[in-house]
C-alpha cells in the first residue's frame, strides 16, 4: 500500500482541524430569549456557562437551612458561523419560606441553552430546611439546601457534576449552608453559627462578564433569637447571608444563581425573618478565538480567506486611563452643591487614587462621556450620568465605570443625592444638625473609591440655610455653618494628558459649593461650581464638576460640568478616535493619546 503523499495536503499529514475566529465576544443573557446569540461569520466554537436558579432559604420558629447555589455547567460546543443559536430559558430564583411557616425554601428553577437541537440545561438549587415542616433537612437540587438541625436532619445533596450537597444545621445554634458548585454547605456550629453558603464557580477575567463574576454559591443558614449573640452563616459570593437581627432576610444576588439565606428565628411568627428568595441564573456565551492541531495549507489559506483563521492577538501592556463622570447639579431654593462625578485613574494624579494599568487587546472600545446634571430650575437638582471605557468589557479589566455625581439637595427634598461624590446636604428648619449629605462612592469601588460623601446642611429655619457642599474626588463637602454655606470637596489634580492634546485641563472632579443668603460656598477645585448667593455657578464643562447651590429663594442652581475620558498607551499602540470632536496626540516622550470630550469608539491598533 502505497505511502500518505505530503503533495495531497500541502506538504503536511496529520489531523484535519477546525478553527474558530469568535473574537472571544462574550454575551450574557439575563432574561430568557428565543435566541442566545447569533454567531459571528468565523465564530465555530464557543464556551457557555448555565447557571440555574439558587434555591430559597428556609426559615422557622427555630433556625432555617440556606438555600442551595443552581446547578452549573460549563461547556465548549461546536457550532456554526453566523448562524442563531436556539432558545436560552433563564431560571427564576426559589422563593424564601415566608415568616408565616409552611414548608422548606422553593426550588430554584432550570435555566438551559439550545445548541445545534440539543437542549443544555441545570438544575435549580434545593431550598433551605425549614423548622417547622417535615423538610428539616432542605432540598435536593443543583446544590442541596441546608437543614435546621432538628431531630437530627441532615443538607440535602446537590446534583453530580452541578453542586454539592448542603450543610447540617445545629439545633437551636444555627442553620446549615446551602451547597454551592465548588463547595459543600459549611455546618453550623456551637456557640450560635450558622453554616457558610458553599463557595461557587469563579469565573476567569476571560469568561467573566461586566455584571456576573460567580454564579452557584450557596445562602447560609441563619440564627435564633434565643441564642443572641451570635454570627449567621456568611453566603457563598451571590448567596445571601443567614439571617440575624438586625437583617433578618437575605436574598441572592440576581443573576448569580445565589441561594437565599435561612430566615431569623423566632416567635410570634411576624416578627421571624422571612427566608431569603435565591437570585434568578444565567447562562454566558464566549465565542472562542482557538486554533490547535496541524493544519494543511489549503486548509490554512481557505481559512485565512474567508475570515476564519485565528490571528495572532496583539496585546498592549501598561495603558493608562482617567474617567470622570458628569457632575451633580446644585439645587434651587436652600440647595446643596451638587457632588463631583466619579473619578477612576492609573498612572497620573494622587498616588492613593492610582489604580493599576490595563492591558488590552487591539480593537474597538466603546466610549460614553457622561452628562452634567442640569440645574433644576424651581425643583430639586439631577445628577449626573455615568462615564464609561470599553462598554460592555470586564469591569476593572477591559472596562472603567464611573458613577454620576449626586445631586444636591434642597428644602423640600433635603437631603443630598448619592453618587460618585454625594450631593450637599439642604437645609431646613427644624432638622437637628441639617440634612444629611449623599454618600459618595456609589455604587461602591474598592480599594480605591470614586468619590467622597457630601457635606450636611446646616439647622435653620428662616431665612433656610446655609447649605452643605458636593463631595469631590480628594475630599468630601464641607458643612453648611452660621452663615456660610459648606465648601466644595476638593477634587484631583491629573497630568496624563500634559504635553498631549489641546485638551489643557488637569484638575477634575471638584464639588459644588453650598448656597446661603450670606456667603454660598467655595467652589470645589477641579471644576465645582460656587454656592450662591444668589445663584449657584455651573460646574466646569469636561471636568465633571459639581453645580453649586442657590440660596433660599435664589433665582437658580448650576449645572454640573459634563465628565471626561482621556487614554494613554505606549509609543508602540496606533491610536484613533470618532467623532472627530474627540482628539488624538503623541507626547513627546512617546506615548499616545486619546482624548474624549464626548462619547465615541477608541481603535487601539
Amino acid at each position: 500500500m502505497a505511502s500518505p503523499s505530503g503533495s495531497q495536503n500541502g506538504g503536511i499529514i496529520g489531523v484535519s482541524n477546525k478553527t474558530s475566529y469568535g473574537k472571544n465576544k462574550i454575551t450574557t443573557k439575563t432574561s430568557s430569549a428565543p435566541s442566545a446569540v447569533t454567531t459571528q461569520p468565523g465564530t465555530r466554537l464557543i464556551k457557555t456557562v448555565v447557571s440555574a436558579g439558587g434555591g430559597g432559604g428556609g426559615t422557622g420558629s427555630a433556625v432555617g437551612g440556606g438555600g442551595g447555589g443552581g446547578g452549573v455547567k460549563c461547556l465548549e460546543l461546536s457550532v456554526c458561523g453566523n448562524t442563531a443559536l436556539g432558545a436560552v430559558v433563564i431560571g427564576a430564583g426559589g422563593a424564601g419560606t415566608p415568616n408565616s411557616g409552611g414548608s422548606a425554601g422553593s426550588d430554584g428553577a432550570t435555566s438551559s441553552i439550545v445548541v445545534g437541537g440539543t437542549t443544555y440545561s441545570t438544575v435549580g438549587g434545593g431550598g433551605g430546611g425549614n423548622h417547622d415542616s417535615p423538610e428539616r433537612t432542605g432540598k435536593v437540587g443543583g446544590s442541596g439546601g441546608g437543614s435546621t438541625g432538628y431531630l437530627c436532619s441532615t443538607g440535602a445533596a446537590g446534583t453530580c457534576g452541578q453542586g454539592n450537597a448542603g450543610g447540617n444545621g445545629l439545633y437551636p445554634q444555627g442553620g446549615g449552608g446551602g451547597g454551592g458548585y465548588s463547595a459543600v454547605g459549611g455546618n453550623a456550629s456551637s456557640p450560635n453559627t450558622g453554616g457558610t453558603g458553599g463557595a461557587g464557580l469563579t469565573l476567569d477575567t476571560n469568561m467573566a462578564s461586566p455584571t456576573v463574576t460567580v454564579v452557584g454559591s450557596g445562602g447560609g443558614g441563619s440564627l435564633y433569637v434565643n441564642n443572641l449573640p451570635g454570627t449567621a452563616g456568611a453566603g457563598g459570593t451571590g448567596g445571601g447571608a443567614g439571617g440575624s437581627a438586625p437583617s433578618k432576610t437575605n436574598p441572592g444576588t440576581t443573576n448569580s444563581g445565589g441561594g437565599g439565606g435561612g430566615g431569623f428565628g423566632t416567635d410570634p411568627a411576624p416578627c421571624r425573618g422571612a427566608g431569603g428568595n435565591g437570585g434568578p441564573g444565567v447562562v454566558i456565551v464566549k465565542e472562542l478565538n482557538k486554533a490547535s492541531g496541524v493544519w494543511s495549507m489549503q486548509s490554512q489559506m481557505a481559512a485565512i480567506q474567508s475570515g476564519t483563521w485565528v490571528l495572532p492577538v496583539v496585546e498592549y501592556t501598561g495603558i493608562n486611563f482617567l474617567v470622570v463622570a458628569g457632575g451633580g447639579s446644585g439645587s434651587y431654593n436652600a440647595g446643596g452643591g451638587g457632588g463631583a462625578g466619579g473619578y477612576r485613574a492609573s498612572g497620573f494624579g494622587p498616588s492613593p487614587l492610582q489604580a493599576s494599568a490595563l492591558t488590552l487587546e487591539e480593537g474597538d472600545y466603546t466610549v460614553t462621556v457622561g452628562a452634567g446634571g442640569a440645574q433644576p430650575g424651581t425643583l430639586n437638582g439631577n445628577p449626573g450620568s455615568d462615564s464609561i471605557f470599553g462598554v460592555g468589557g470586564s469591569e476593572s479589566s477591559t472596562m472603567i465605570t464611573t458613577t454620576g455625581g449626586g445631586r444636591g439637595g434642597q428644602d423640600d427634598n433635603y437631603g443630598g443625592g448619592d453618587g460618585g461624590s454625594g450631593g450637599g446636604g439642604g437645609a431646613r428648619g427644624g432638622i437637628p444638625g441639617g440634612a444629611a449629605g449623599g454618600s459618595g462612592n456609589t455604587p461602591p469601588f474598592s480599594p480605591i473609591p470614586q468619590g467622597n460623601d457630601g457635606g450636611n446642611g446646616a439647622n435653620s429655619l428662616s431665612p433656610r440655610g446655609p447649605q452643605g457642599g458636593g463631595g469631590g474626588a480628594g475630599g468630601a463637602g464641607g458643612v453648611g455653618s452660621g452663615s456660610n454655606g459648606g465648601n466644595g470637596g476638593a477634587g484631583a489634580p491629573n497630568t496624563i494628558n500634559s504635553g498631549g492634546t489641546p485638551f489643557s485641563i488637569t484638575e477634575f472632579a471638584g464639588g459644588g459649593g453650598g448656597g446661603s443668603c450670606s456667603s454660598g460656598g467655595a467652589a470645589g477645585p477641579g471644576g465645582g461650581g460656587a454656592g450662591g448667593g444668589p445663584s449657584g455657578g455651573n460646574g466646569t464643562t469636561n471636568t465633571g464638576g459639581g453645580g453649586g447651590g442657590s440660596k433660599d429663594g435664589g433665582p437658580s442652581a448650576g449645572n454640573g460640568g459634563s465628565g471626561a475620558v482621556i487614554i494613554r498607551t505606549p509609543s508602540a499602540a496606533t491610536l484613533s478616535v470618532s467623532p472627530g470632536t474627540n482628539a488624538t496626540a503623541t507626547h513627546p516622550g512617546g506615548d499616545k493619546i486619546a482624548t474624549f470630550t464626548v462619547s465615541g469608539t477608541l481603535t487601539i491598533s
